[in-house]
């Protein structure tokens, strides 16, 4: 096996690998967006602020406790809400909270934003099967008397 098919493989498999890991987060954000994992809990919006992100954009970030619990915990969520509302989230896997939302577009999002991913995954995954199906004939023709 050459150096550069070999390197293409290692390419190629990272790349199915990290396409495989955005299609999971896109899979279990719109799980928990839309709260079909069935843990979303109620929160009195106490305060909302708004925070500056990356290159000058701001996001809105609302906190306040959860209703099924003691007041000691606060639940910070970003939201476009205001003072007094309640208001229900879930907890993602990696820990954050995100609003849950079931409108129309809301689904639309959550079952479409995984495919892109997982299309390029696909394509990681044929192109890996191909540089290894080539890497094994060039050796099978290499090692044939």
């Amino acid at each position: 096996m050459t150096k550069g098919r070999g390197l293409a493989i290692v390419g190629y498999s990272a790349l199915t690998l990290l396409c495989a890991a955005a299609t999971a987060f896109a899979v279990f954000d719109g799980l928990a967006r839309l709260d079909l994992l069935g843990n979303a809990v109620q929160v009195w919006i106490a305060e909302c602020h708004v925070e500056t992100g990356g290159r000058g954009g701001s996001y809105s970030v609302c906190s306040g406790p959860r209703l099924d619990i003691a007041a000691t915990h606060i639940v910070e969520v970003r939201y476009e809400g205001h003072r007094g509302e309640v208001i229900r989230v879930a907890r993602t896997p990696w820990g954050s909270h995100e609003a849950v939302d079931t409108g129309f577009v809301s689904w639309g999002i959550a079952v479409l934003l995984p495919v892109l991913p997982l299309m390029a995954t696909a394509a990681a995954g044929a192109f890996t099967v191909r540089e290894v199906r080539r890497a094994r004939r060039d050796a099978m023709s290499d090692g044939a008397p």
